[in-house]
């Protein structure tokens, strides 16, 4: 009887044993996820505080970004331990001459408020841009990550509003990502 309870000792140690070098296995993938929003400004003017007519006009559009697009991830998506996302460089293609993004607004589906936000964004100026990652920012890049772990995709918003209409612009988001994989699990 005892000879039996030394092995199941040691069968249960080995168990939990190959368990934990499997946990303790990880490889770091340093990516850059990449999502293009293209998006449509309509001539429709938003109404001034005073009744007329402003001169600003409203965007809004989403894509989905999906983690297991990315070349680097694909080997790895169901093996996610964690996800840091770093920074995000956001460049709007296509303005030319006066256009200008008054105001640009990116969400995530699922994260409540922005993830961030730009004013006066021009062919020259302030693009492309990386929001400086302030405690705020962060804080809501930590929601945006669980989101990635979680789900391996999240859907980006980008809103605001330009001066001048129409036209057909691209935001191009590249989040600076830090994956930790177990290529064991």
């Amino acid at each position: 009887m005892r000879k039996h309870l030394i092995v199941l000792g040691i069968a249960l140690l080995m168990l939990f044993s190959c368990e934990a070098i499997k946990e303790s296995i990880t490889v770091p993938v340093n990516t850059s996820l990449t999502v293009n929003v293209p998006f449509t400004v309509s001539v429709t003017k938003n109404a001034g505080l005073s009744g007329k007519a402003a001169t600003t006009y409203n965007f809004t559009a989403s894509r989905v970004l999906e983690v297991g697009e990315n070349v680097d991830m694909k080997a790895y998506i169901n093996k996610i331990k964690s996800v840091d996302l770093k920074g995000v460089t956001v460049t709007i293609a296509t303005l030319t001459g006066t256009e200008e993004v008054l105001t640009l607004e990116v969400s995530v589906s699922g994260v409540n408020g922005p993830v961030f936000s730009k004013n006066n964004i021009t062919a020259t100026g302030n693009n492309p841009f990386s929001p400086v990652i302030t405690q705020a920012i962060q804080s809501q890049l930590d929601l945006v990550e669980s989101k990635v772990i979680n789900e391996r995709k999240i859907t980006i918003t980008v809103s605001g509003t330009t001066n001048t209409a129409p036209l057909v612009l691209n935001a191009q988001l590249a989040f600076d990502a830090k994956f930790t994989c177990m290529p064991l699990n």
